[in-house]
């Protein structure tokens, strides 16, 4: 069994080192933002979803390494693949769980960092101490369709004895 003032121990110290290396001391200043998938996504009165809509973002302490990977044809080709290791702390600090269930669910979102939107690939669990992971690494692709714009919403309070809710996304600027 672990001592668990050792876990917290080595989960603060990680979080504190990479706050310190790879934020320059700010989590603001470099952190990568989460957009999880929201389940209260908007329809139109068929039932269907036009866009993907994600919950408020959440703010993590990590360590980028971005790595373009090029294409064989055209510069348009051109994917760039990136790793974002975060400490458990940060985590934990944004109210996020790491079980296998939530870091499912973590997958459907996508990371924001220096204006580029990142689909997740895959979540790895790295550094097991004392009985847990001190790190995670997201495996990520850039979204070269999505230019940096990301919708997300509130979670609104659905009203389920509401007759009808209307609410699409529409560019009325033509009319």
């Amino acid at each position: 069994m672990a001592d668990t003032s050792i876990r917290k121990d080595f989960i603060e110290g990680v979080q504190e080192i990479f706050t310190t290396l790879f934020n320059n001391g700010s989590e603001i200043t470099d952190g990568v933002f989460l957009y999880l998938l929201s389940s209260q996504r908007k329809t139109n009165i068929y039932g269907e979803r036009k866009y993907k809509t994600y919950q408020a973002p959440k703010l993590l302490v990590c360590q980028a390494k971005l790595s373009p990977t090029y294409g064989q044809e055209t510069i348009e080709e051109i994917k760039d693949k990136a790793e974002f290791v975060v400490p458990l702390k940060s985590l934990q600090d944004n109210d996020l769980d790491v079980s296998q269930e939530a870091l499912e669910e973590m997958r459907r979102g996508v990371l924001k960092y220096h204006d580029v939107i990142y689909t997740i690939d895959n979540i790895i669990p790295k550094a097991y101490v004392e009985d847990v992971f001190l790190m995670y690494r997201f495996i990520c692709t850039e979204d070269i369709h999505n230019k940096g714009a990301v919708q997300y919403v509130e979670e609104p309070v659905v009203d389920e004895n509401a007759d009808l809710m209307v609410e699409e996304y529409s560019d009325l600027s033509n009319y």
